[in-house]
């Protein structure tokens, strides 16, 4: 079923003008968060979280109200993005700090591009594929298997390599060992895994991924986040960070991806209305 709603999603976004797809999504949202009644409640502990406790329950469910109407709009131009062009897709996002990947290539050992589930991730790795950048991008594996190679084939046709992630870590220090860019999803939420760090003043737990490659090759890695702004896209890359090992690998590894995780804290704090993430980001402390 929802290999063919994507399919049919896909054609209808195709034709109809986003505007009128907006506008569409603005009003449809409220009926159908009544399906998702789970996926409010966690990203309104989550908005409480961010926006702290000087904040009433009625502003940050007006935020969470707006964050969903976002989700709703990436979801739109993630159904029109196989039918843009590549000269469509540079025209339509705005870049800061791309001389930052510049930097990683000619340092030769790769780049990790770490993102979050923030304004367009998608649309980030297909814009710089077609600035003629080689992406990589760690992706789950969806269900059912022809929904998957659905998806994965739409990811080729936009110039993004996906990059399994029940394959392990073997494939993607070849991306890195190519002088590739190895696009990685930081914050999924664990409860007993990955590396603890602090993220809105709160313990939580992330995959430990990225900053483990960056310090076993040497791979450089940038935070970068694509978020809308009115009708535009605005990519902001930031300061290329080069691991700079001390030999305590735990250590390492938890400086790293703090480092990282705050440097994403900073651009949705700008942006509190395009973060979603609907699952608890703070389980632990429940």
């Amino acid at each position: 079923m929802i290999y063919w709603i994507h399919r049919i999603g896909s054609a209808i976004a195709s034709i109809v003008p986003r505007a009128a797809a907006y506008q569409i999504v603005e009003w449809l949202t409220p009926l159908v968060l009544r399906f998702y009644r789970c996926q409010q409640r966690n990203a309104l502990r989550n908005m409480q979280h961010q926006l702290g406790p000087s904040v009433s329950v009625k502003e940050a469910q007006r935020v969470v109200d707006r964050v969903f109407v976002n989700y709703g709009k990436y979801m739109v131009d993630l159904l029109r993005l196989p039918s843009l062009r590549p000269r469509t897709l540079r025209r339509q996002v705005l870049a800061y700090g791309l001389d930052n990947i510049d930097q990683a290539f000619i340092d030769g050992k790769g780049l990790i591009v770490v993102t979050a589930h923030v304004g367009n991730w998608d649309l980030a790795g297909a814009t710089l594929a077609a600035m003629g950048y080689p992406v990589n991008a760690v992706v789950d594996t969806l269900e059912p298997p022809r929904w998957n190679d659905a998806v994965q084939a739409i990811r080729r046709r936009l110039g993004l390599k996906p990059v399994a992630l029940k394959d392990g870590p073997r494939e993607m220090l070849r991306c890195l060992r190519r002088n590739e860019i190895l696009g990685i999803l930081i914050d999924r939420p664990l409860t007993d895994e990955g590396v603890e760090v602090q993220f809105f003043g709160a313990e939580t737990r992330v995959p430990a991924g990225a900053a483990t490659l960056a310090l076993r090759t040497g791979a450089g890695v940038v935070t970068a986040v694509v978020v809308r702004e009115s009708n535009y896209y605005v990519a902001h890359v930031g300061p290329l960070i080069r691991p700079n090992p001390t030999g305590d690998r735990s250590v390492d590894i938890q400086t790293l991806t703090q480092e990282f995780m705050d440097q994403l804290e900073s651009w949705i704090r700008r942006y509190p209305e395009q973060l979603f993430m609907f699952r608890d980001m703070w389980p632990s402390a429940d």
